[in-house]
């Protein structure tokens, strides 16, 4: 769909920073609005009853009209209609409007990398992206403890290559609801479907890192050891334990700074 004849430059920049403040979040908070106002001034001088104007135009939009068309729209706009330095700026921009809140949500990064491949400067928004100063929140706000625990699960469960088995499902959340037992069955399991879905579309080694640490941090040693056991139970839920099953959850405990035995045949 075509942008209404009195659309600018301008508009076309707020709908990719309103994409950013409030598309991924579906929340505009104060600092956002005021980092947007910002970096719409700084590319056009305007008052600020124009500015917030253009910006509920473009909102309007944004908004009204199917939200992933009008961004992708506006990026292809914007890479003819600005120099190289300005499309460099409008990424620096955006790295502030993500930072408004202190967090960087996962689907903020996405929006800001397609951006930057649309625009060939894929170096700019990692190297802003790696040293932010907010907090990285690499899979969402949805995600919690109980998911990295089902991450690491299935990262145990799929190490000798298999696929997951229903049998190994059924421990899976049967182990989750000796951690989380307030919630239903088919609560868990769509916790294990998130996790799953974390696992199939996102880079293992980063993830792995994350999980191992962040539980490292939030729990105990005892139920650091309460999960090593449980990664056991997994592995040998789908049969002998396995070498790969075996050496893995040996490292994890290495990592987690606790010591584990297991018993039973290797691969």
């Amino acid at each position: 769909m075509n942008a209404p004849d009195d659309w600018t430059t301008t508009h076309d920049l707020a709908v990719v920073y309103i994409a950013l403040a409030y598309g991924t979040d579906h929340e505009l908070s104060d600092e956002e609005l005021k980092i947007l106002k910002s970096a719409l001034q700084a590319w056009k001088s305007m008052d600020e009853p124009a500015v917030q104007d253009l910006i509920v135009e473009a909102a309007t939009v944004f908004t009204e009209r199917e939200a992933e068309t009008e961004f992708r729209r506006a990026v292809e706009e914007l890479e003819g209609a600005l120099s190289l330095e300005e499309r460099r700026d409008t990424i620096r921009h955006l790295i502030r409007i993500a930072e408004a809140d202190g967090v960087l949500l996962e689907r903020e990064q996405g929006l800001i990398h397609t951006l930057a491949e649309a625009w060939s400067l894929k170096a700019l928004s990692e190297d802003l992206l790696e040293n932010t100063s907010a907090v990285v929140q690499r899979r969402g706000e949805d995600w919690g403890l109980i998911h990295e625990l089902a991450f690491l699960y299935i990262l145990v469960a799929h190490a000798a290559g298999d696929d997951l088995s229903a049998d190994t499902v059924d421990v899976m959340v049967e182990r989750l609801q000796e951690w989380q037992p307030e919630r239903s069955t088919e609560e868990l399991r769509d916790v294990v479907r998130r996790a799953l879905q974390v696992y199939a579309e996102q880079p293992q080694e980063d993830l792995i890192y994350d999980s191992v640490e962040a539980l490292k941090e939030a729990l105990s040693s005892t139920h650091r050891l309460t999960v090593l056991d449980d990664l056991h139970t997994v592995a040998r839920a789908g049969g002998p334990l396995t070498r790969a099953e075996r050496d893995l959850i040996t490292s994890l405990a290495q990592a987690w700074d606790v010591t584990v035995r297991m018993n039973g045949h290797g691969g």
